[in-house]
C-alpha cells in the first residue's frame, strides 16, 4: 500500500501487476486497486490520480466503514457511546462510553474524548520515552495535541516542539509509541534520510511494520 497526498488530502492505493494491456482503477474497502502491466511507470499512475483526485477521493469517502453515532472507538476497541449535555468529562465503564459535552456535533464529542485519552495515554508510556531518547541525549519535548486530517504527527524544530493526532487515540496504542519516536529521530534528523531510519530503528526496532500499517490506515 503507499499514499497520494493533495490538498491535505490522503488516497491509499494499492498497484498489482498482471500481464494485461491496459490499467483498471477500482475502489475497494476503503484504498484505490490499481491493475496494470508491470512495464507501466508509476508516474502515469500518479498523475491520473492527481488529475482524477477529487472524484476518486469522493468514491473513496463513501466506501468508508462508517462509525455510528452511538459508538466510539478508543485504544482499538469499539465501545457504545452515551452523550449527555454538560461541561466536559467522561466515564469509560467496561464497553460503554459516558460523555457529558456542550457539543452537539458527534463527531467533535468524540474528538474531545480522543484528545483526552491520548494525553492520558502519553502520561503513561513518558517514563518508557524518557529513557528511551535519553540515551541520544534528547529530553522529553512539549507535545500539542490536535486533530489532523492528513498526518499522525510532526517535529516542529522552530518551537522544538511535538504535535500528535488525537485520531491515534482510535489505534493500538503501539502506533502512538511509533510516531513519538518517529518525531524525536527528527529532533536530531531533519529528514528521511539513512540516518534517520537507522535511528528510528535504535528507538524502536521493526518500527517499519508500523510505519506501512499506518499508511493503511485512513484518518476519518
Amino acid at each position: 500500500m503507499e499514499t497520494y497526498e493533495k490538498d491535505g488530502r490522503i488516497i491509499t492505493y494499492l498497484i498489482t501487476h498482471k500481464r494485461i494491456k491496459n490499467t483498471y482503477f477500482r475502489v475497494k474497502d476503503g484504498y484505490l486497486k490499481v491493475t496494470t502491466h508491470p512495464l507501466t511507470k508509476k508516474s502515469l499512475i500518479i498523475a491520473y490520480i492527481d488529475a482524477r483526485f477529487d472524484q476518486l477521493y469522493k468514491k473513496l469517502d463513501v466506501t468508508k466503514p462508517k462509525e455510528l453515532d452511538n459508538q466510539i472507538t478508543l485504544w482499538d476497541h469499539t465501545l457504545e457511546l452515551m452523550i449527555s449535555y454538560g461541561l466536559f468529562r467522561y466515564r469509560v465503564h467496561s464497553d460503554i462510553v459516558v460523555v457529558w459535552s456542550l457539543e452537539t456535533d458527534v463527531a467533535k464529542v468524540k474528538r474531545q474524548v480522543y484528545a483526552k485519552e491520548l494525553e492520558q495515554q502519553i502520561k503513561k508510556i513518558s517514563k518508557d520515552i524518557e529513557a528511551t531518547i535519553a540515551q541520544k541525549g534528547l529530553n522529553i519535548l512539549p507535545y500539542k495535541i490536535k486533530y489532523l486530517k492528513s498526518k499522525y504527527g510532526s517535529y516542529h524544530r522552530k518551537n522544538n516542539e511535538i504535535t500528535l493526532n488525537s485520531f491515534l487515540s482510535r489505534l493500538d496504542p503501539i502506533y502512538l509509541n511509533y510516531v513519538i519516536y518517529h518525531e524525536y529521530a527528527h529532533a536530531i534528523v531533519f529528514n528521511h534520510s539513512k540516518d534517520f531510519y537507522n535511528l528510528l530503528n535504535e528507538f524502536m526496532p521493526n518500527h517499519r511494520v508500523y510505519q506501512k500499517d499506518l499508511k493503511k490506515i485512513a484518518i476519518i
